[in-house]
């Protein structure tokens, strides 16, 4: 009976170990992997490709925000509504500022 004991000790001491070992690996892996040039793209790793849409996004809200913000403020400025549509215009350039600072 103690030598099952101390068999099912050592399994389970080994699946701990491996469980470690697997979670210490598998983030350096991944990262590592997110970092490795990728041929489907082009060569570019996936963080670059990532980084790279993303930035086109950002130019794509900052672009539509900004033409947003001018829209409403000259129509509010040919309907003599400026000081109704404050709290709207003012939420248009917020938004027109917070995509195109990064």
């Amino acid at each position: 009976m103690g030598i099952i004991k101390g068999l099912v000790g050592l399994a389970a001491t080994a699946a701990i170990a491996a469980a470690v070992a697997y979670s210490v690996s598998a983030p350096r892996n991944f990262e590592n992997m997110m970092n490795d040039p990728n041929p489907a793209l082009g060569g570019k790793s996936i963080n670059q490709e990532l980084a790279e849409t993303q930035a086109r996004v950002r130019s794509d809200q900052c672009e539509r925000f900004t033409q947003m913000a001018k829209d409403a403020w000259d129509r509010s400025i040919d309907q003599g509504t400026s000081d109704r549509d404050a709290a709207q215009l003012d939420e248009l350039d917020r938004q027109a500022e917070r995509y195109c600072r990064l």
